[in-house]
């Protein structure tokens, strides 16, 4: 008897073929494809281990301009690693400040970044540097109009390699990212500032080539952003994902920016994956990123426990449309829960005596994805972390807010000055420099801000790491009763 066997092993796609076996006897052969076959499931099985990029103990600054500052999108990434990571304590820090630019994150480099003494530094920038008032229409035939804008770009190119360098010295580790789009294919209301997203493409391109030139991971916003918008427009000349004013995202367009980044930089996709078999033992050799215990199978009812190791990553409500222009569930929010050798039936599942759903023998052999579900405890207990960094984000806002102010408003003399010192300045400052501006109202509450939460600044600061303590003992893994009882 002559067999030839084939392995594939598709996680690298190298083939084992061994020579023709004439004289191994069946009890060899036999033994030896069982060990081979528990190899190939190990690999299998070992594919969906991906380890995060940011490990435990790591301090991250997000650096950037207004849209960095608004905080919305890394605080998507910071739940998602809170929520995915639980035993993983990653410190996220905004060091973002409203209207920078290249050259201002020189002037700040050691007093507002490297202070922090980060591991990893993430850096978009470039709204500003194009100078985006040199695209106004009422400029279109202004003598050297052109050399103006080719300027700004080369710039902003220097500047960039040097805040790369600096960034980089020391063993840090730098994540680029390319600039987010200006909307100028939209029918908003906002003037329509033409080129603005062309010159941000330049920008991205340049990204890229000292990703390229020093070997390091970056993050495309300025693609997928610009192919939703053309998307969406097609149907709606208004809609957009970015907001009004063409320039800053909502909460939809800081969702896919946060999927753009998780995706890019090799975030896990599972929550878990569980899967009941006919023991304890198979369950938990067939499951990934969770335990099964405690499995009973009774009269057509199923119950077990269960202990996963993350939770399911909560969307905010805001946000929620985003999952229609982004495949972030499929590809970043699977809880999958599958029963092997069930019978044909209809069956309501509870988890923690919390009726979840009714699912078919079908589906459920299938796999159905509890993270779609707002009623399990997970996600329950995945809710109230993101209420926590909801506060940790507007805590960080209003820190961000006192730097910008006396970074860019307050000279050096008056920064420590008296309240009614630094209000009588601001007001002047106010009137003289925006009095005009579309953007009027927008530094009135800034400074507004300022004054009332100065005095606070230590007060704020000191609550954001007590949050950060009080999200990940939250987020600890627990098990839970899983019940599936048929019913007519």
């Amino acid at each position: 008897m002559i067999i030839r066997i084939i392995f594939i092993k598709f996680s690298d796609y190298v083939f084992f073929d061994s020579s023709t076996i004439s004289t191994m006897n069946r009890t060899s052969l036999i033994f030896k494809i069982v060990f081979l076959l528990l190899i190939f499931r190990h690999a299998i099985s070992a594919q969906r281990v991906i380890e995060p990029v940011f490990k435990d103990g790591d301090k991250v600054c997000f650096v950037g301009n207004s849209i960095t500052n608004n905080g919305q999108f890394y605080n998507f990434v910071n739940l998602y690693y809170a929520t995915r990571y639980p035993d993983r304590k990653v410190t996220f820090i905004n060091c973002g400040i409203s209207g920078d630019v290249t050259g201002g994150i020189l002037n700040r480099m050691d007093s507002d970044i490297l202070i922090h003494k980060p591991d990893w530094c993430v850096l978009m920038i470039g709204m500003n540097d194009v100078n985006r008032s040199l695209y106004s229409g009422s400029r279109l035939n202004e003598p050297g109009i052109e050399k103006k804008k080719q300027q700004a770009l080369d710039l902003y190119c220097r500047n960039l390699e040097t805040i790369v360098r600096k960034l980089r010295e020391d063993g840090r580790k730098l994540i680029l990212q390319k600039p987010s789009i200006y909307d100028q294919t939209g029918n908003q209301t906002t003037e329509n500032l033409i080129g603005v997203n062309d010159a941000l493409k330049k920008c991205a391109d340049f990204n890229e080539q000292l990703a390229n030139k020093y070997n390091l991971p970056i993050v495309d916003y300025w693609t997928i952003l610009t192919g939703i918008n053309k998307t969406i427009q097609q149907r709606d000349p208004a809609a957009t994902i970015i907001g009004a004013d063409r320039v800053h995202p909502g909460a939809q367009g800081h969702l896919v920016m946060a999927y753009e980044f998780l995706r890019s930089t090799g975030a896990q996709k599972y929550v878990s994956d569980i899967v009941v078999g006919k023991t304890d033992a198979e369950s938990n050799k067939l499951s990934f990123n969770c335990v099964v215990k405690n499995l009973i199978r009774n009269n057509g009812a199923i119950e077990f426990s269960v202990r996963e190791n993350s939770l399911p990553f909560p969307v905010d409500e805001s946000a929620e449309p985003a999952l229609d222009l982004v495949n972030f569930t499929n590809e970043l929010n699977q809880q999958i829960l599958k029963v092997k050798n069930v019978p044909a039936d209809q069956y309501q599942l509870f988890i923690d005596s919390i009726r979840i759903g009714s699912f078919s023998s079908v589906e459920l052999q299938k796999g159905v994805n509890l993270s779609l579900f707002k009623n399990t405890p997970q996600y329950q207990q995945a809710l109230k972390i993101m209420d926590l960094y909801n506060e940790y984000r507007k805590n960080q806002l209003l820190y961000r807010n006192i730097v910008t102010i006396q970074i860019h408003h307050l000279p050096d003399t008056l920064k420590n000055a008296e309240r009614n010192v630094q209000e009588a300045f601001l007001s002047r400052r106010l009137e003289e420099k925006y009095k005009t501006s579309p953007q009027y109202v927008y530094y009135t509450n800034q400074f507004k801000s300022y004054l009332a939460n100065k005095n606070k600044e230590k007060e704020i600061r000191d609550a954001m790491p007590e949050i950060i303590e009080k999200a990940y003992s939250s987020g600890k893994p627990a098990f839970h009763t899983f019940k599936l009882i048929p019913y007519p």
